[in-house]
């Protein structure tokens, strides 16, 4: 009874460790964030993971995580989970002094693992 438990042990272990041989399986996102056609750098983006549906812009308190745009506008993540997410950006024009506002929602699944894209925000 021992050897079986032991073989069992040994095939399931192997299995586990030919499925990660398939590829990376992480997670990867990146993003600029753009008014128009110009970068907006320190924007902050909050995101909401399992979510379907628009999250809104308030209350800040209902989003998972909180990035903020670097010089360049870019921000990236990784090894968040699988799902919808919606990320949804709120910051600041200086060329034409508003705040501006944007939102997208994007699937990850073991198809669709990483993306590079940009986040467009506009005027309220």
């Amino acid at each position: 009874m021992e050897k079986i438990t032991v073989f069992l042990a040994l095939v399931l272990l192997s299995l586990g460790i030919s499925c990660n041989k398939g590829g990376d399986r992480t997670t990867h996102l990146c993003f600029t964030t753009q008014h128009h056609d110009l970068i907006i750098p320190n924007i902050s983006i909050y995101v909401k993971y399992a979510a379907t549906d628009f999250p809104g812009y308030e209350p800040i308190e209902q989003f998972d995580n909180t990035l903020v745009s670097d010089e360049n506008g870019r921000v990236c993540m990784s090894n968040f989970p699988l799902g919808n997410h919606w990320f949804v950006a709120i910051g600041y024009d200086e060329l034409i002094r508003e705040q501006v506002i944007g939102a997208m929602m994007i699937r990850f699944d073991l198809s669709h693992l990483s993306a590079d894209t940009i986040l467009y925000v506009g005027e309220e």
